[in-house]
């Protein structure tokens, strides 16, 4: 039994399938470009004006040549991943505009984002390199270190998987984004020396409700004759940007993604898509989206759900919380959407820590109670061993009634059965107090220090340096 049916049936996905199908049949998905309606009109589709109307056959043949599983490769030393099977590739909160500190937000400085990508390397629960675009800030640079410098900032200082290095092409014309989105592939596949693997994913944003504009289609074009990934992923608000039910809204986000996927295919079959969904709820009171809430899981759990029933790799979930400050709120919300995340494995998670004031705010404090939280979570999903030697009957009978089991060094079966905390206070009460009473954040806060300090840069050939140096401005050439 999967995870998402104890909250989606089968029955829940074939309805919601059905609704899809008259979606992109009856109401139609815009594509606001001319490259894209002439792709969809010399494929047979039904275009009226920059309206597209996909039908069930020509649905079907395109997810026919999608990849249920494909491998990308994930570093400069050849390693590869499968994704289709919940690989789980991770990467900590994307690119926030604010940091949390001290309960007070402030806008992310180039010095912050530098620290965000120490916390995100010194990770134990992360295995990708992210790195919010807020480096650049008050950094002088060309155009084309703008756009390409997060990709070879990447390259250069980051020990871990590198799939979610991206050109940075917002407010760029159509033409622009393209040749920046080509140069940053090609730079990557320089750098490794091989281009025979998907080894770049980049997230596609739809407009809700039903819409693709033209950057997002221009990047998906670059990505697609560039043999590299599309992780569609809609962000649906209901009752401004989707219908304000979980069912109506997943129908029409699905349509979304499915119109993405159709228009891959048709550019090129066999492409790998990524199925993607950020969607949750609204805060009627504030006209705010909400990531940390109930109805957030649930389109985790039908995400996982569509994306099996489609038979395609999938991303969703993350510590997710719209909360502003590392307090009881933070805690809940990451909890339950991390139990969410590890529950549907999905093939790739951004924003998997350090996430909160609805994706506009990272907290380094967060990353180590987020871990803190995953770490539990993992050890609870991996159940009950009753293995021979778990059962212990020698030790019970050797140590028998009104013994003690406490000898010498801790073993490792309790080291491998029990998940030791980090940050959160297991002591007596009284101890506590008397050692001054440090709260979780006042802890997690130290061991974020330490983590920063203990950033290490790894070691790179002179010639890899020179390559990557001509797009990074001065103040990152030498180190960090």
């Amino acid at each position: 039994m999967k995870a998402y049916e104890l909250y989606v049936s089968k029955q829940d996905v074939e309805r919601i399938h059905e609704n899809t199908l008259r979606i992109l049949k009856e109401t139609g998905v815009k594509f606001e470009s001319e490259t894209a309606l002439d792709i969809f009109r010399k494929n047979g589709v039904r275009v009226e004006g920059d309206l597209v109307f996909i039908d069930e056959e020509t649905l079907n043949r395109c997810l026919e040549t999608t990849p249920s599983t494909f491998t990308m490769q994930v570093n400069e030393k050849g390693d590869t991943e499968e994704l289709g099977k919940g690989s789980m590739l991770t990467c900590v909160i994307g690119h926030p505009a604010y940091i949390a500190k001290e309960g007070r937000i402030f806008s992310m400085t180039s010095e912050d984002a530098i620290d965000q990508f120490k916390m995100s390397e010194t990770s134990p629960i992360t295995n990708g390199a992210n790195l919010n675009f807020a480096f650049l800030n008050g950094k002088k640079m060309t155009e084309e270190q703008q756009s390409l410098a997060q990709i070879a900032f990447i390259l250069k200082y980051s020990s871990k998987y590198k799939i979610h290095a991206d050109p940075y092409v917002m407010g760029y014309s159509e033409e622009k984004a393209y040749e920046y989105s080509k140069k940053g592939i090609q730079l990557m596949k320089r750098f490794y020396g091989s281009d025979d693997k998907p080894m770049m994913l980049t997230i596609i944003n739809p407009l809700s409700p039903l819409c693709y504009d033209d950057i997002p289609i221009t990047k998906m074009m670059a990505y697609i004759e560039e043999g590299q990934v599309c992780a569609i992923s809609p962000c649906g608000m209901p009752l401004l940007t989707s219908p304000g039910s979980v069912a109506g809204m997943m129908s029409q986000t699905n349509a979304e993604v499915l119109a993405g996927l159709v228009f891959i295919q048709l550019v090129k079959p066999g492409t790998p898509v990524v199925y993607g969904n950020t969607s949750g709820s609204t805060d009627m009171k504030t006209i705010q989206l909400g990531i940390g809430s109930a109805e957030a899981s649930l389109v985790s759990y039908t995400t996982a759900a569509l994306a099996d029933y489609y038979k395609v790799p999938f991303r969703t979930g993350g510590a997710l919380s719209d909360a502003k400050d590392v307090d009881a709120q933070m805690g809940a919300e990451s909890m339950m959407m991390l139990q969410t995340t590890y529950s549907v494995r999905p093939d790739f998670v951004l924003h998997h820590i350090g996430c909160m004031g609805t994706f506009n705010v990272v907290s380094l404090e967060k990353f180590i109670v987020d871990e803190e939280i995953a770490k539990m979570v993992q050890r609870q999903i991996r159940g009950l061993d009753t293995s021979e030697e778990k059962l212990a009957f020698d030790t019970i009978h050797k140590i028998g009634p009104r013994g003690s089991f406490l000898k010498g060094r801790t073993p490792k079966m309790y080291r491998d059965d029990f998940q030791l905390a980090n940050c959160f206070s297991k002591d007596d009460p009284n101890n506590w107090q008397q050692n001054g009473s440090k709260s979780v954040y006042e802890t997690a806060k130290e061991q974020v220090m330490e983590r920063i300090a203990g950033y290490q840069q790894p070691d790179m050939d002179p010639s890899q340096t020179s390559m990557l140096d001509a797009y990074l401005p001065d103040k990152f050439k030498s180190s960090i």
